[in-house]
């Protein structure tokens, strides 16, 4: 009977969510191959961020004003929920007054997550189980001074270990870590060729290349996908995505090849209607 009744109290909800939402289209950069559309508690669950270790999708989500955050876990194909987890974050963080989960990356069979909110500690990683979404235990401060504004986004390199992670704002340095060592400082990477970075709402790397997920404002519904060249920090435009309306954050996002063709998964939040979860094919170069 909850079930019937939840159908029937999301479906109309979905169908206006459509209806009424300008409609995202294919750029010659970004070729949009199909969306998925969640609205009310599933929404919330995939609002932030999203990763994917090839077989399942992993999102996270947060309500701040609420003191709510979540991780949920997704089918890779025709994305189905599959399991939640409601105020996962572990006891250290939220006795702090950490309060919002971000971007998240899988990493040998855990969710490494950057955790904000708070005076003490701004900004941290928290790591979870992959299969169970319950927290390991391991929570790994980042200094106050690297990340003023928190840590929105964290990407880890599955071919090194190594995690990296920007200010959300202002961001003129890579910071990267080791994860197989303590989270240990690597190295700090300056950002080149677009100037101060805006609105980086989440990475991931695939094959050793990182892409970020950049929110631009006041673009008319044009999003943008970067990559960065490790070796230099030199930051170029992969793609430009139009969304269909200025109305829409760019959130998270994952890379890695479906079945349909699709490569860049990226999640965009309308807070007035729900999520939409968009697939993405690149053209191929002539």
């Amino acid at each position: 009977m909850l079930l019937k009744l939840r159908f029937f109290l999301t479906l109309p909800l979905l169908l206006l969510t459509l209806a009424f939402t300008p409609k995202a289209k294919s750029t010659d950069s970004a070729l949009l191959v199909g969306q998925n559309v969640f609205v009310l508690e599933q929404a919330f669950v995939m609002g932030q961020g999203i990763t994917t270790d090839g077989e399942y999708y992993y999102t996270s989500g947060a309500i701040t004003a609420l003191n709510m955050t979540a991780l949920a876990k997704w089918t890779f194909e025709n994305p189905t929920l599959v399991q939640k987890r409601i105020n996962p974050l572990p006891e250290v963080c939220a006795a702090r007054g950490n309060n919002h989960i971000g971007g998240i990356s899988c990493y040998h069979g855990k969710i490494y997550a950057s955790v904000e909110g708070g005076d003490v500690c701004r900004a941290c990683v928290a790591v979870f189980d992959c299969e169970t979404l319950e927290p390991t235990g391991e929570v790994y401060d980042l200094p106050n001074d690297a990340f003023d504004d928190g840590v929105p986004w964290l990407a880890v390199d599955g071919e090194t270990g190594l995690l990296y992670a920007s200010k959300w704002d202002h961001a003129k340095t890579l910071f990267v870590y080791d994860v197989n060592d303590g989270m240990r400082p690597v190295r700090e990477i300056a950002l080149t060729g677009l100037g101060e970075l805006h609105r980086i709402q989440g990475g991931e790397f695939y094959e050793g290349k990182l892409y970020l997920s950049n929110d631009c404002k006041d673009t008319g519904g044009v999003k943008r996908i970067l990559t960065v060249d490790l070796e230099n920090g030199a930051v170029s435009v992969l793609a430009e995505r139009d969304v269909g309306t200025d109305n829409c954050e760019a959130e998270g996002m994952t890379a890695y090849p479906a079945a349909d063709g699709s490569f860049l998964h990226v999640l965009d939040y309308n807070k007035a209607v729900g999520v939409f979860w968009r697939h993405y094919a690149l053209p191929e170069k002539e």
